[in-house]
């Protein structure tokens, strides 16, 4: 029979992983050291009633459920459903960031488009550049979009993707930037070769995190 540390270990372990957690993640999720899990998780010593309590806190069970042998299956159901109000708490911080921020490029617009205050200098009447301001909107949305979905969903495809769009959009916001706002223009396609290393980073650094790690 397994002792109850093995128990709450793989219990434990399994919570994580079904998760998508490492360690070092959860670690920081819950304020205890990668050491401390990772011996925890092993069985070589059960957690305090307040530490399990803060892991049960977290993956919203029981710490009675910690403590009792539980299947693989009913563990990874556990650990990937979240509750209704969390989601949608989550949800609208990451819909209220986006707003945020077109709040703010609207804003900069007008002051910067219909303000008398606001002339460039050389040609008063051209302000077209102003409309600048939504081009770099959108890579400013991914980059909070990518840390917020990483942070509450713990999606690191989500996060990969969608740090990669932020990379292109940027260097695409540049490239607009040079050729239809700035005078005289200049043609700088060339800047999206710096784009190709830079996703390739990304994508060997996706493959090393995401792929399962031996215990």
């Amino acid at each position: 029979m397994e002792q109850l540390s093995e128990i709450v270990g793989k219990n434990l372990a399994s919570l994580r992983k079904a998760k998508g957690l490492t360690q070092q993640e959860l670690a920081k999720e819950i304020n205890y050291s990668d050491k401390s899990i990772s011996k925890w998780e092993l069985g070589y010593s059960i957690p305090s009633v307040d530490v399990l309590k803060d892991f049960a806190d977290f993956y919203g069970v029981t710490v009675d459920y910690l403590i009792k042998p539980q299947k693989e299956e009913e563990l990874v159901a556990t650990a990937t459903k979240e509750k209704p109000w969390v989601n949608i708490n989550h949800g609208l911080i990451l819909a209220m960031s986006m707003a945020f921020v077109i709040l703010v490029a609207i804003s900069v617009f007008i002051s910067e488009y219909y303000s008398p205050f606001s002339q460039k200098p050389g040609d008063p009447s051209d302000r077209t550049w102003a409309w600048a301001i939504f081009i770099w909107m959108i890579p400013v949305c991914l980059l909070i979009a990518a840390f917020e979905v990483r942070r509450f969903w713990h999606n690191k495809l989500a996060f990969v993707i969608l740090i990669s769009a932020f990379i292109w959009t940027v260097l695409l916001s540049f490239i607009i930037q040079f050729t239809y706002f700035n005078k005289p223009s200049e043609n700088i396609w060339y800047i999206l070769a710096v784009g190709v290393p830079l996703q390739i980073i990304i994508i060997l650094w996706a493959n090393l995190r995401l792929r399962p790690k031996n215990k």
